[in-house]
């Protein structure tokens, strides 16, 4: 028996490494094969480690309290890589000036105290953040944007000046569009179980693990694609190889697929787990469901590029005495946001220089991240220089694009994925596991490989029994 893995990022890594735990475990038996397209494994994590400084291009760290991540970290060995942020206040940018956002409001403590000191609100809108738990449910259970909900709730001026750049900053995505059912279901749940955000969050702060909300490890994340990888014993790893199609497997009995590489070679394979962006799974499932490639392909996916910028000390005025900053969409300004890697994560330059990332690209504008590697260096320098005091050219610079490589939960994304589901019952093999479906966080990378995994195990032991 064979499973295929199409994708080598970190969701289809975990899969084969949870498929060979239940291989060792003795709950199936049979050979995988993982095929990447790419010539390097990872996805969108990638480090780089240059000259002393340790850049990531895509993700820099995980949710600490997502019980998933920390789990595989465990398992892999790499506990003691684990670090905490040594910056812990993040900016907001309001009419061109960084403002801290209160730590408070960052960790969704129930803190009044800190609502009446986010700067960047006028008295107006502080007050009416604070009336929130006066503000009735909505009556209806349906979904909504995210932009409505928060100014439902919150008013429109804390809604669009601090919670719109912390939740939907880090989709790139238009809040207006955006699913709070899909993203951020807990709120909703505390609405209705308790009439009020503020008071959910107050009956849940014993639950509230204390601590830092996001880590990284010393090394950078690759050092989780590396280990993933090398802890890979029973499953060969197919790099620079295309899937042009999957189609059903000629035969009697239980159905399996044919998987056609861009060689002209075909492989077969009784289960088939496809860790890619929702629009190629579409091509690839078109034939078998073409119902289900109809709603995979209306997910809609944003273009984001990440800009790494080296800088002496001394070329920077601002005491980077933070994480970073958010900007709202609102803002008239080209990035969507600056993490300052240096004062945020220990070890990621050598000493007398700093780290600055800057993030470009908005859900519907591919434009952002169009032109030359020098044309988006320019611009985020140009961007930053009058904020942070920026004098002269960096010394060293990175940049990383995603094209379509952000998807967009948009309101309905549940009933989408419901739908998607329900066209596939009839090939139990086939799974869909990564960023388009359910979070794109790691470990909801990680919590969707491992569900897969089990599912597909189940099921291919069933295929044995069945199979006599």
């Amino acid at each position: 028996m064979r499973v295929i893995i199409v994708g080598g990022g970190i969701a289809g890594l975990s899969v084969a490494y949870f498929l060979e735990r239940a291989m060792a475990e003795g709950r199936w038996r049979g050979e995988i094969l993982l095929i990447e397209r790419g010539q390097r494994l990872g996805g969108k994590i990638v480090t780089v480690r240059e000259d002393g400084f340790l850049v990531e291009g895509g993700p820099d760290s995980f949710l600490a309290a997502r019980t998933e991540g920390r789990a595989l970290i465990r398992e892999l060995g790499l506990e003691m890589e684990i670090i905490a942020p040594q910056a812990r206040t993040v900016y907001v940018l309001s009419r061109g000036r960084l403002m801290p956002i209160p730590e408070a409001l960052l960790m969704l403590r129930p803190d009044p105290g800190a609502v009446l000191r986010a700067r960047n609100l006028s008295w107006g809108g502080r007050l009416r953040a604070l009336l929130e738990p006066w503000i009735p449910p909505r009556r209806s259970d349906g979904d909504e944007p995210l932009a409505t909900f928060l100014r439902r709730r919150f008013g429109r001026a804390f809604a669009e000046g601090i919670a719109e750049p912390l939740m939907a900053g880090v989709h790139a995505g238009d809040p207006e569009r955006l699913s709070i059912q899909a993203l951020y279901p807990h709120l909703l749940a505390m609405e209705r179980k308790f009439g009020s955000i503020a008071r959910g969050l107050w009956n849940a702060r014993s639950a509230r693990p204390s601590g830092p909300l996001f880590v990284s490890l010393r090394s950078g994340m690759g050092a989780l694609v590396d280990r993933l990888a090398a802890s890979l014993h029973r499953t060969h790893i197919a790099l620079g190889r295309t899937v042009l199609g999957i189609a059903p497997a000629p035969g009697e009995g239980r159905l399996s697929y044919r998987v056609t590489l861009d060689s002209g070679e075909i492989v077969e394979g009784e289960g088939v787990a496809l860790a890619v962006p929702a629009f190629e799974a579409a091509r690839w499932v078109r034939d078998l469901a073409p119902s289900a490639a109809a709603r995979l392909a209306e997910i809609p996916f944003a273009s984001t590029a990440v800009v790494t910028l080296a800088f002496r000390r001394d070329q920077v005025r601002h005491p980077l005495n933070g994480s970073g900053f958010l900007v709202p969409r609102r803002e008239p300004f080209p990035l969507t946001g600056c993490t300052w890697s240096s004062s945020k994560w220990p070890g990621r330059a050598p000493e007398g220089f700093v780290l600055l990332r800057a993030f470009l690209g908005w859900a519907g504008d591919p434009e952002a991240i169009a032109g030359e590697d020098a044309i988006l260096i320019q611009r985020s320098v140009e961007a930053l220089r009058p904020l942070l005091g920026l004098r002269g050219d960096p010394v060293r610079a990175w940049v990383h694009r995603w094209p379509a490589g952000m998807p967009q939960y948009t309101v309905g994304h549940l009933e989408r994925l419901a739908a998607i589901e329900r066209a596939l019952s009839p090939f139990p093999g086939l799974r869909l596991v990564g960023a388009s479906y359910g979070g794109i966080g790691i470990p909801d990378l990680i919590r969707q490989a491992r569900e897969a995994a089990e599912r597909m195990a189940s099921f291919l032991d069933s295929y044995c029994s069945y199979g006599g």
